[in-house]
């Protein structure tokens, strides 16, 4: 997964389903703290993230550090991609 494309096709699936221009998305900023997204949205970005990545999420891993930010779940992503292939 390379982060700056993982990154541009997050921000374009926010911006498809939550009605918001993609530059109007900040990177480090929580989504849910903007009123972008609510608690719903994100359990629909995590099954993104699942699909898009081939990764499991467990619920008890929807927290802030993983989730505060698009570039915090960019991160997380990436991690659990490289602990998928480790393995």
């Amino acid at each position: 997964m390379i982060k700056d494309d993982a990154r541009q096709a997050l921000v374009a699936f926010i911006s498809e389903n939550y009605m918001v221009d993609e530059d109007e998305i900040p990177l480090d900023q929580s989504l849910i703290d903007e009123g972008i997204i609510d608690s719903f949205g994100l359990i629909e970005i995590a099954s993104y993230l699942q699909t898009a990545h081939g990764i499991e999420i467990a619920e008890d891993e929807l927290i802030r550090d993983n989730f505060g930010s698009v570039n915090k779940m960019i991160d997380f992503a990436a991690r659990k991609v490289r602990t998928s292939c480790a393995s």
